[in-house]
């Protein structure tokens, strides 16, 4: 329970009724983590190791409704098949973690384009079946309180315009916000989950924005995705958006100096807004190209995050899977899998603030 007052905390919720109060400096911010396509599956053995490390993070463990390890959760019009994020909400609550769920991706005959196009957005002829499905999970999960509403912004590039059709996607974020609180008043409902585009050299870029500094310069489409958000939604719980410390155009800082871009992109963010800010994902390369990265970069991105005042970081993949990504236990498809990595402790640093 004091895994989710702190949580609650964190986001300006008011916690349950005899719920203990946590401590004042752990409900400023905290790291938790989203599972991705591999994630304590395989080898027994290894996943009773990754679940007994999991026991001692969080609590916040994130899982995207179909991709990333789930499956299509309603292959045909009102035909829905659970199974696979059943398994992914049991391990979550397995491990005592605070379950969230993404909302996305979205069935192909909701998007007209193949099952795992994970490019595609819903068609707006089927907005209303995507926030549908949206209240059948929450149904099918009542433990589940929190909701993100897509993933960057996936399938909304309006190539005409040359910038984001922040339109489409507030209608869509707004229809599931909406059905949402009517099926549940109280569920933690955020958006838009943009993702920043950063670049070292300013004159390089179509749409420099004022936000910039050592680090780069912000892409102005995006903030301006993140405004018509704020201005338009039908309401919103938290604020989420992701970024990397390297820019576009190759310019990676190095590991002390990883959070600066995501201390000053969260001040921006909190001046504009009294919505508790999650970074939904958050990567440190140190080299112009891969994702390889250290436990100090990781450290000062997380570092960068809360003195700028944003609430919540999300690890994504914890487990690794050959991809280079910072991961915090060893594939659990391995035999001795399922064991800590040097990234382990940063991760339960910031785990309660």
């Amino acid at each position: 329970m004091v895994g989710a007052v702190v949580l609650l905390a964190a986001l300006g919720v008011a916690a349950p009724a005899g719920a203990s109060d946590a401590p004042e400096a752990a409900v400023t911010f905290q790291a938790g983590l989203t599972h991705t396509q591999q994630s304590v599956d395989g080898d027994p053995e290894s996943r009773a190791s990754a679940e007994a490390l999991l026991e001692t993070v969080g609590p916040l463990q994130n899982q995207h409704l179909m991709g990333w390890g789930a499956e299509n959760p309603e292959p045909e019009p009102g035909v829905y098949d659970w199974s696979s994020l059943d398994e992914r909400i049991a391990l979550i609550e397995r491990t005592g973690g605070v379950p969230v769920i993404t909302l996305c991706s979205a069935p192909g005959w909701m998007k007209g384009a193949d099952d795992w196009d994970m490019d595609a957005a819903p068609a707006p002829e089927h907005y209303d079946d995507f926030a549908d499905l949206a209240v059948e999970t929450a149904r099918r999960y009542p433990q589940v309180r929190y909701f993100q509403v897509w993933n960057e912004l996936k399938g909304f590039w309006d190539e005409e315009r040359n910038r984001w059709d922040h339109e489409g996607y507030t209608e869509l974020y707004n229809l599931v916000y909406t059905r949402l609180k009517e099926h549940d008043p109280d569920l933690i409902v955020g958006g838009p989950y943009v993702s920043l585009n950063v670049y070292a050299d300013p004159e390089g870029m179509s749409h420099p924005s004022d936000l910039s500094g050592d680090w780069g310069t912000v892409d102005q489409r995006d903030l301006d995705a993140i405004q018509y958000w704020l201005e338009h939604n039908a309401g919103a719980d938290f604020l989420a958006v992701d970024g990397w410390s390297r820019t576009r155009d190759g310019h990676h800082p190095p590991a002390e100096r990883a959070g600066d871009m995501f201390r000053a992109v969260s001040e921006w963010l909190v001046d504009r807004s009294e919505l508790p800010v999650w970074w939904s994902e958050f990567y440190a390369p140190l080299a112009p190209d891969g994702y390889e990265s250290s436990p100090a970069a990781i450290r000062s991105v997380l570092e960068g995050m809360r003195d700028g005042g944003a609430s919540v970081a999300l690890w994504w993949g914890p487990e690794c899977d050959g991809s280079g990504f910072p991961c915090v236990w060893t594939s659990t498809r391995e035999t001795g899998g399922g064991r800590p990595t040097d990234y382990l402790p940063v991760l339960q640093e910031f785990a309660a603030g």
